[in-house]
């Protein structure tokens, strides 16, 4: 159901894009709704990554030092769903005041993507890999983890403070 809706948000936006010579032609209700809904495809990714299902069995191999590379396929997936929502925001130009809250969706987007990178690199270690090789990757992560939640932080004030300067009810998943 998730890439069905992913992929008419992208059919509708490549239609809007098309008739509309290159900008959005959204309404900024419309421009937020579009980029909450990029947002939370992007967040429902990370968090079977991070705090989810996915997340613990890939804890749980970590910490036995072996079967990550079983993890690679759902990793390059989940990189290959951020690039395609990297895409799809490109697809959005922003009208003058939405520039705000579209960068700070993109940055959140492609800070996802980095955490991904460094997740299939993790995927990638060999069995029995040893604490040098596994500490500089946890380092990085740990580094992506910490900005993607004040990037989050960040683009929800800005969601927040756009909703409020067109009197919109923002509405969550």
């Amino acid at each position: 159901m998730k890439r069905f809706h992913t992929l008419l948000l992208a059919t509708g936006l490549a239609l809007l894009t098309a008739c509309n010579g290159g900008g959005t032609g959204m309404t900024a209700s419309e421009y937020l709704t579009e980029n909450v809904a990029l947002w939370n495809g992007t967040a429902m990714t990370v968090q079977q990554w991070t705090i989810g299902p996915r997340g613990e069995q890939l804890q749980k191999a970590l910490g036995e030092g072996k079967g990550l590379a079983t993890f690679k396929s759902g990793l390059e997936g989940a990189r290959a769903e951020t690039k395609q929502h990297l895409a799809m925001i490109d697809q959005m130009p922003p009208d003058e005041d939405a520039k705000d809250v579209h960068q700070k969706l993109r940055t959140y987007v492609q800070s996802a993507d980095e955490m991904f990178g460094i997740l299939l690199e993790i995927a990638a270690l060999p069995e029995g890999y040893d604490k040098a090789q596994i500490m500089p990757l946890a380092g990085k992560l740990q580094a992506v983890g910490n900005r993607i939640d004040g990037e989050m932080q960040a683009l929800d004030a800005a969601q927040e403070a756009y909703a409020k300067k067109h009197g919109i009810q923002l509405q969550r998943q």
